[in-house]
């Protein structure tokens, strides 16, 4: 569909929406757009190391959680 096309039939239903409904879309179009953004945001080099050097850490001290062990407390749920 050309987009010429797209934007007449979006707006024709768009305009037969309520107020409430209106504002659902609204929220609902901003939502995608936020998500697109955070897709794009990148963590410095700086804050990738770091947080591999806490990881490295929480393993060291014995800080996690084996795959059998989790698959051991899913049964229980």
């Amino acid at each position: 569909m050309k987009e010429q096309a797209l934007n007449q039939e979006f707006f024709h239903y768009y305009n037969r929406l309520s107020k409430i409904q209106k504002e659902s879309m609204l929220h609902l179009v901003k939502s995608f757009l936020e998500k697109d953004e955070d897709k794009t945001k990148r963590v410095s080099i700086e804050q990738y190391n770091k947080e591999l050097e806490e990881a490295e850490k929480r393993i060291s001290e014995g800080n996690y959680v084996t795959h059998e062990s989790l698959k051991t407390e899913a049964k229980k749920w």
